[in-house]
């Protein structure tokens, strides 16, 4: 059973920032203004370059990042 996400984002986002679920193994990362941004149970932030470089890619509940 999947825990639901705090409700209060981690420190250090923005807008050049994703936040990878490092908990998930389908490499998900999500971008500012989804619902799981900064609120998993495991994850950083990093850039979406970074994330890309390291197999990451957006999560089907995030739109494009800009």
């Amino acid at each position: 059973m999947k825990s639901a996400p705090s409700t209060t984002p981690a420190a250090g986002g923005g807008p050049d920032k994703v936040w990878v679920n490092t908990g998930s193994k389908t490499k998900a990362y999500h971008c500012q203004g989804d619902k799981y941004y900064g609120t998993t149970k495991q994850g950083q932030y990093m850039t979406k370059a970074q994330a890309e470089s390291q197999g990451y890619h957006a999560s089907k509940s995030s739109k494009a990042c800009g």
